[in-house]
């Protein structure tokens, strides 16, 4: 009687440990909404939306709204990042992720958004000169990282802006950055936050558009 209760119970458990499984593979990202109608408006350039097993960012530029893209195909990135870091900083405020993209591969590969959940919306960010003053801007095409090469994110130049935080960044957490490429490729990668002090650039208003 006592076997026979083991090999039941046995049963049971590999029928709830499956069951646990294939939840884990089927469930769609914590971020992920309904799906977004390419072609329709979306409040902010940047803003990123994973449904299923595709990823769907919003685009535009300084003279047209910004507009949902076509679905990517989600696949794994071949992309790292190396030496990252995040600026700290409080709940509503601005951030920026610096550090190198580097591309091991013999292909170029382009970074048209990121995501984090940290914060409701990234941007790819160049800094430019603008009458006398330096000016942030979105980086228009993205970031291309050139085969078997690196692309450097610092202040004062090329960065990864977190436009407005929804939780603290303290110094010494590890935030999760996932960069999402041309082709739908998705890396998700980790930076070390610390204390800095951010440079004199000013906000362009142009970049609620987008990378057109």
């Amino acid at each position: 009687m006592h076997r026979r209760s083991a090999v039941i119970l046995r049963a049971s458990l590999a029928l709830v440990t499956t069951t646990v499984i294939a939840f884990a593979v089927t469930a769609p990202p914590a971020q992920a909404h309904g799906e977004p109608k390419p072609g329709s408006s979306c409040a902010m350039s940047g803003m990123t939306e994973f449904v299923d097993a595709k990823t769907y960012v919003c685009l535009g530029s300084a003279t047209s709204a910004p507009k949902w893209g076509q679905g990517l195909p989600a696949s794994r990135s071949p992309l790292v990042v190396a030496d990252g870091w995040a600026k700290a900083a409080e709940p509503g405020e601005m951030s920026a992720a610096f550090g190198r993209i580097v591309n091991s591969t013999n292909k170029p590969i382009t970074v048209v958004a990121a995501s984090s959940s940290y914060s409701t919306v990234l941007q790819l960010h160049e800094v430019v000169s603008s009458n006398g003053s330096m000016v942030m801007q979105q980086k228009t095409g993205g970031f291309t990282i050139a085969p078997g090469s690196s692309f450097e994110l610092k202040p004062g130049g090329n960065h990864i802006m977190f436009m407005k935080l929804t939780k603290k960044i303290s110094a010494g957490t590890m935030v999760p950055v996932t960069l999402i490429t041309s082709d739908g490729g998705r890396a998700r990668v980790w930076v070390l936050a610390k204390v800095f002090s951010a440079g004199n650039e000013t906000y362009n208003g142009s970049m609620s558009g987008g990378m057109g």
